[in-house]
C-alpha cells in the first residue's frame, strides 16, 4: 500500500503544489490521480519515488517512510512508465527491457530471456526484439516502456500519462491491453492522467485533485459518478454521468435476449430461414444477422435490399456488439447504435447469443433499483 499522510509541497517562491494530501493507494490496485493542469497530481506521484521530496508529511510504502530508504534503493523497487516511453534510442527493444536487470547484475542470457517473456505479455512477439525504437509505432514503443518498467518485477508501478501521446484508437487498445495485464500481475499502481474517461476506465480508485493542490474526492469510479462530493467534482466528471455509470453495472442472465435469424456471406436470401426476400418474412423487418464461420456476429443485413447473394458490401457494421457478461452500458450502446434498434450480444466465446432492445436494458436497471430499495 502507498500512503500519503498530511503531505504538502511548497516551493521556495511560496507556491503550494500540494496541500495536506492524505489518502491510500491500496495494494494490488490501480489508483488514478486526475485533475486540471497545475493541480499537483504529477508532483504527488513523484514524491512516491522521491524525484520530489515533500515539504511536510509522510509518504510510505507498506508502512515504511520513503525518507528512511536510500533514494536509489527505493527507485529500484518502483517501476516508472512515462509519456512517449523514453526508450534508449541506441539499444534494441530487448536490450531496452533488459537494461535495469543487467545493471543490477543479471546475466545477459537470463535478462534477455526474461525480457522476451515480458514483451510477449505486453503484446509484442519476438520479431520485435531486435528492432530499434525508431522502427516501432508510438503504441509499440509505449508497450516496450511498460515491459521495461516491469523488468525487475517491482511491487510498485508509477505511470505518468502513459497513453496520452498516441492516437485515440491505439490509446483504447493500450488501455484494454493494460487492464488485462494488471489482472494478471496485480501490481500496486499509481497513474496520472488529465483524462477523466481514462481515469474512470482504468482506475480501481480515482483521486480527483482541484487547483491549489488539494484533494477533492477519492472514490471508486462508480461512486464518483453516482455521488460526486461537490460541484467541482460533478463538473469535472462531466455530463452523461447516469449513462456512464451503467458501465459499472454488470449485465446478468435476467436480461432477456431475443433470438435472431442468421446468415453468412454468400448465402441466398431466399434460402435464409424460409424467408421471402421481398417481404422479409422470417425476419423482423427483413433484417438478419451476418455471422462468420465461427458464429461471431459481423453486423446486420437487410435481405430486402440485397441481390441474389449476400455480399460483404451489404453488411451494416454501424452497431456495436456487447458481451453477455459485460455491462449494461455496453448492452444499451449496442441497442442504440444498431440500425434495427436491436443490439447484438455475443457470449465469452464470441458467438452470437441474441439481441437486446434498449427498453429491456432500462427495465432490467429499474428492477435492480427496486430490489435495492426493498432490501
Amino acid at each position: 500500500m502507498i500512503t500519503f499522510e498530511h503531505v504538502s509541497k511548497v516551493y521556495p517562491d511560496g507556491t503550494h503544489a500540494v496541500h495536506d494530501l492524505t489518502f491510500d493507494a491500496p495494494s494490488g490496485r490501480l489508483t488514478v490521480l486526475v485533475g486540471p493542469s497545475g493541480c499537483g497530481k504529477t508532483t504527488s506521484m513523484r514524491m512516491i519515488n522521491r524525484l520530489i521530496d515533500p515539504t511536510e508529511g509522510v509518504v510510505s510504502l507498506d508502512g515504511e517512510d520513503t525518507r528512511s530508504v536510500d533514494a536509489i534503493d527505493l527507485r529500484r523497487k518502483i517501476g516508472y512508465v512515462i509519456q512517449s516511453a523514453g526508450l534508449f534510442p541506441h539499444r534494441t527493444v530487448v536490450d531496452n527491457v533488459a537494461a535495469l536487470p543487467r545493471l543490477l547484475g543479471a546475466g545477459k542470457k537470463e535478462a534477455r530471456a526474461d525480457a522476451l517473456a515480458l514483451l510477449e505479455k505486453v503484446g509484442l512477439d519476438e520479431r520485435y526484439a531486435l528492432r530499434y525504437p525508431y522502427q516501432l509505432s508510438g503504441g509499440q514503443q509505449q508497450r516496450v516502456g511498460v515491459a521495461r518498467a516491469l523488468a525487475t518485477d517491482p511491487p510498485f508501478l508509477l505511470m505518468d500519462e502513459p497513453f496520452s501521446a498516441v492516437d485515440p484508437v491505439v490509446r483504447t487498445q493500450l488501455q484494454d491491453s493494460f487492464l488485462q495485464l494488471q489482472r494478471d500481475i496485480g501490481k500496486t499502481i499509481v497513474m496520472v492522467t488529465h483524462d477523466i474517461d481514462e481515469a474512470l476506465k482504468l482506475g480501481d480508485r480515482v483521486a480527483v485533485f482541484r487547483e491549489g493542490g488539494t484533494l477533492a474526492q477519492v472514490a471508486t469510479p462508480a461512486e464518483l459518478l453516482a455521488h460526486p462530493a461537490d460541484p467541482f467534482v460533478a463538473d469535472f466528471v462531466g455530463a452523461s454521468r447516469g449513462y456512464r455509470a451503467l458501465g459499472f453495472v454488470e449485465a446478468t442472465a435476467t436480461v432477456r435476449l431475443a433470438e435472431e435469424v442468421t446468415v453468412r456471406v454468400g448465402a441466398r436470401p431466399a434460402d435464409v430461414g424460409g424467408a421471402d426476400p421481398s417481404t422479409g418474412s422470417g425476419q423482423r423487418d427483413g433484417w438478419s444477422v451476418v455471422v462468420d464461420d465461427d458464429g461471431a456476429p459481423l453486423g446486420w443485413v437487410d435481405l430486402k435490399a440485397t441481390g441474389e447473394v449476400v455480399e460483404e458490401r451489404h453488411i451494416d457494421f454501424s452497431g456495436t456488439v456487447a458481451r453477455a457478461d459485460g455491462s449494461l452500458r455496453d448492452l444499451l450502446d449496442a441497442a442504440l447504435s444498431s440500425p434495427t434498434g436491436r443490439g447484438l450480444v455475443a457470449g465469452p466465446d464470441g458467438r452470437l447469443r441474441g439481441s437486446v432492445v434498449a427498453d429491456e436494458v432500462l427495465r432490467h436497471l429499474g428492477r435492480g433499483r427496486e430490489a435495492e430499495v426493498a432490501s
